[in-house]
């Protein structure tokens, strides 16, 4: 395995932070379903490029403030097909109570699903782009936040999981790298699900952070599919670790979105609220963070297939 690391300097409002962005080239030997599952809300973006269509950095205040929204329990606007009653993301965002990786562990992923919405009548066959997939890790003693993968560097994979029967064998995902560097992905197949992650993880000295934050922007290609997606992240032991429970734990998810043909940013934070927003990552430094759920997004009202249904709180 080799590995080749940037620095490239962030200046904020206050302060200019050295990011280190490490790309570890190792080859997909398999498969790998993650253990922690992923959730989010979405909120469209204000922009595309011109010649790809990708949206533009998220820079609005009022948009950013979204991220909240997506990490707060009961705000999903809608729920996964298919996904098991019992589990704690059927609701939506679900983290645990320390998210912060396990003492010895030095990678993360930042990971994304893709389902059939419940309760949707028809849904069309159709794809889903990927653009600007970014993880970052916070650094424990002074906060920094450093960005560890980067889509327009990074491969995005995956495959159709049955998510009531994880160990069954996965369906191949069928992945097209675009141009402009974002991903199409096939859509879920009825009863499976699309689930996605960066496979070159990114890297940290064990001990180091404290959180990570994964940012990815993400749509439909036709206005008839009926979808949900969310985001997340897994710590793991090394970068290139095999999967098992021994090496890797869940960072937890966000809540559910409907994916529609207009970008949708899609936003997961772990750790508490209080001190995400003391400390925000780059692409939100910009911007004012408020404290709770400001009431901009809808939250689903019909009926859930989880049997602990979560209320906005």
């Amino acid at each position: 395995m080799s590995d080749t690391c940037h620095f490239v300097p962030f200046r904020s409002r206050t302060t200019a932070i050295a990011r280190m962005i490490c790309a570890f080239n190792r080859p997909l030997s398999g498969w790998l379903l993650p253990l922690g599952f992923i959730g989010v809300l979405s909120i469209t973006t204000e922009s595309a490029c011109a010649a790809g269509g990708r949206p533009d950095t998220i820079t609005s205040a009022n948009l950013a403030s979204s991220v909240i929204e997506q990490n707060s329990v009961g705000y999903s606007q809608a729920y996964p097909a298919g996904a098991p009653k019992t589990s704690s993301w059927c609701n939506g965002a679900s983290k645990p109570e320390n998210g912060e990786p396990p003492a010895d562990f030095t990678a993360v992923t930042g990971m994304a699903a893709v389902f059939p919405k419940f309760g949707a009548t028809a849904n069309k066959d159709g794809k889903i782009l990927v653009a600007n997939g970014k993880t970052f890790v916070r650094l424990r003693t002074t906060k920094e936040w450093i960005l560890v993968q980067d889509q327009t560097e990074n491969e995005i994979v995956g495959a159709h999981f049955d998510a009531m029967v994880p160990k069954n064998a996965a369906v191949q995902l069928k992945i097209e790298v675009q141009a402009d560097g974002g991903t199409l992905v096939d859509g879920p197949p009825p009863g499976r699900n699309d689930l996605m992650w960066l496979v070159r993880r990114g890297s940290y000295a064990a001990g180091a952070v404290d959180a990570v934050y994964v940012q990815i922007d993400m749509k439909a290609t036709d206005p008839e599919m009926k979808v949900v997606a969310n985001i997340g992240a897994d710590w793991w032991r090394s970068p290139d670790s095999l999967h098992n429970g021994a090496n890797n734990r869940g960072a937890g998810n966000s809540n559910w979105v409907e994916l529609s043909t207009s970008w949708s940013t899609l936003y997961f934070f772990s750790g508490s609220i209080a001190q995400f927003v003391a400390d925000p990552p780059p692409p939100l430094a910009e911007s004012a963070l408020p404290a709770s759920v400001t009431g901009t997004q809808r939250a689903e009202t019909g009926p859930s297939p989880c049997l602990r249904t979560l209320v906005p709180r």
